[in-house]
């Protein structure tokens, strides 16, 4: 499971899974936007694409045309 810390209240227990929007850059990697469940402060951060959201990433490139590399 991917966890974040806020950087404005300090909570720990924020899952990434939880994402507002993700933008993919690479199969592994991608820039998410999450908000604190805590005091609502939008977080964005680059991060290695969870295993749980892989499958997902993929069939999404895949149903817009995004070759994510893959031939």
């Amino acid at each position: 499971m991917s966890m974040l810390t806020c950087p404005s209240c300090g909570a720990n227990d924020l899952d990434l899974r939880a994402y507002d929007s993700m933008m993919v850059l690479r199969p592994d990697l991608a820039l998410f936007s999450i908000h604190c469940t805590h005091c609502s402060t939008k977080i964005s951060t680059l991060q290695p694409i969870p295993a749980s959201l892989r499958e997902e990433v993929q069939f999404a490139a895949i149903e817009v045309g995004a070759g994510m590399g893959m031939e």
